[in-house]
């Protein structure tokens, strides 16, 4: 299986039609369809549906887009490395991270680092901590921004000196709006949404609460992934959300944020993989987050 014939098979897929394929291609139909068939032939799997105006991707061709595009992905980053030998420093920072106010530290370190070097840019992903890892694990991105728990015993980390503060997240004309925190009794009688994280339990509400409330109590209504949507069910009024302060798509007058009690709070760390070669761009990266957690802590 060669690169051309996957980034050839990644055309189709977007086009979702052979015709438009191979003119963005600026190859044949035919020797594109060919490709095509050769490829099918080869995993032996059908790739596509045909019919008279549309190619669509069977379940086998969905699975296989995703692991396209990962391939090519990391075919051109690698392409890049190798053959950059402008003297000037170049080159992509691939970054994943979860919504927190934290992530300044990386924005701000290349924000800086691109200053000095404009031939550097940046890629940002966001979702939740599973999501991220399995990125960070494939190698499709550089560095992770974690929220603990978080089990980082695969990866290099840096720990980073802020933390977040957790709460319920509501409409401003609920009751609990008006209470100056949440407690255990409260947290059990307001309608949720939770994170829909796996990888690791948020925070365990047994133990908060010492007991008196447990995860099955909570009436859920829902999980969510990034905070961003849940904050227009929450603006509905039939829940609340359990998420972290200081995120700036709740900055809104409709929104209110209630601290737990006991206070709750979440440390964060930036994470890549072990043994691997970073780029020059990602080992100045690096450097200079350092630098801005070692001044930065110190205030």
């Amino acid at each position: 299986m060669e690169i051309r014939t996957l980034q050839y098979f990644l055309a189709v897929a977007r086009e979702q039609n052979m015709t438009g394929a191979a003119n963005m291609l600026h190859i044949t139909q035919p020797t594109l369809s060919r490709q095509m068939a050769d490829l099918e032939k080869e995993l032996g799997k059908q790739l596509f549906i045909r019919t008279n105006r549309s190619t669509l991707l069977t379940e086998e061709g969905i699975r296989l887009r995703q692991r396209a595009e990962e391939i090519v992905s990391l075919v051109q980053q690698t392409k890049a490395e190798i053959s950059d030998d402008q003297p000037e420093l170049t080159g992509c920072i691939r970054i994943g991270a979860g919504e927190t106010p934290v992530m300044h530290f990386l924005t701000d370190t290349f924000a800086k680092l691109q200053r000095k070097h404009p031939g550097i840019t940046c890629e940002l992903f966001t979702g939740n901590a599973d999501t991220v890892e399995e990125k960070l694990s494939r190698g499709l991105i550089d560095f992770a921004l974690f929220i603990e728990p978080f089990n980082p015993e695969k990866y290099e980390f840096l720990r980073l000196p802020e933390s977040n503060r957790v709460g319920i997240i509501t409409r401003s004309d609920t009751p609990w709006a008006r209470l100056p925190a949440i407690t255990a009794d409260t947290l059990s009688q307001i309608p949720l949404l939770v994170s829909s994280r796996t990888a690791t339990a948020t925070f365990d509400i047994r133990q908060w609460s010492q007991g008196s409330v447990t995860a099955e109590d909570l009436k859920v209504v829902g999980k969510f992934d990034l905070i961003a949507n849940a904050a227009q069910l929450i603006r509905t009024g039939i829940t609340s959300a359990l998420g972290i302060d200081e995120l700036f798509q709740l900055h809104t007058p409709d929104l209110a944020f209630v601290p737990l009690k006991p206070a709750v709070t979440f440390s964060c760390l930036v994470a890549w993989k072990k043994y691997q070669l970073l780029s020059p761009a990602c080992e100045a990266f690096l450097k200079g987050l350092k630098e801005e957690i070692h001044w930065q802590g110190k205030d």
